[in-house]
């Protein structure tokens, strides 16, 4: 027979659910699936410009898209940065066990939380380089 368990936060489709005990994990979840939607809109606009030459708001829709994709790419770098770190950076350890970490490998989750922030510099420079590429 089979068990059906039932988890009191509500269903997995649901990311409603999210925004009452997570919510890094609500504004990914509501950006990624706005996301899905809009690259397709996003994808033919950019086709209907390469192949027809018409400008149908290319760059209005390019900012809308750098504003959905950044929620992605932060949570990204956190991963790795977490990953790389062995939970030293961005995660949530006691503290003997991060003792632990840092004294079995001899480094501190501080420098992979700096190249996140650093990642992050970058992106938003980035996004204001390009705006003010196309305004002047």
């Amino acid at each position: 027979m089979e068990k059906k368990t039932y988890d009191m936060r509500g269903k997995q489709s649901n990311i409603s659910r999210l925004a009452f005990f997570d919510i890094e994990g609500f504004i990914h979840m509501l950006f990624y699936r706005i996301q899905i939607f809009y690259s397709m809109i996003y994808g033919l606009a950019m086709l209907y410009y390469v192949f027809f030459g018409v400008d149908i708001g290319i760059k209005a829709l390019t900012v809308i898209f750098w504003v959905l994709i950044t929620p992605q790419l932060i949570e990204t770098i956190k991963a790795f940065s977490l990953i790389s770190s062995r939970g030293l950076a961005f995660g949530h350890l006691s503290e003997e066990h991060a003792y632990l970490m840092k004294s079995k490998y001899s480094k501190t989750g501080s420098a992979y939380s700096a190249f996140a922030y650093v990642a992050m510099l970058l992106w938003a420079l980035g996004f204001i380089a390009m705006l003010l590429w196309w305004t002047l």
